[in-house]
């Protein structure tokens, strides 16, 4: 499911896997986003035909982007 939030489409499922792969755990994104943490997690797991709330998907999406230009210390990239 591709939601439209602010010109972007983001994908709930794809974006919980991106905060995972931050290393960030529920708290730590909801505030990064500016969210509270259950708005955070009823987005991720919604299912394809669920309503999603575009305000929070952009909140997301903004933060997501943020923090992948400049990974937080919790990141843990292996090269292998």
């Amino acid at each position: 499911m591709a939601i439209e939030a602010n010109g972007t489409e983001r994908e709930p499922k794809g974006d919980h896997n991106r905060r995972l792969s931050l290393g960030l755990d529920l708290d730590q994104m909801a505030a990064e986003a500016g969210v509270t943490a259950v708005q955070l997690k009823t987005y991720e797991m919604a299912l394809p035909d669920d309503e999603v709330d575009t305000n929070v998907a952009a909140k997301v999406g903004t933060a997501l982007e943020r923090l992948e230009a400049a990974p937080p210390p919790s990141q843990k990239v292996r090269n292998r």
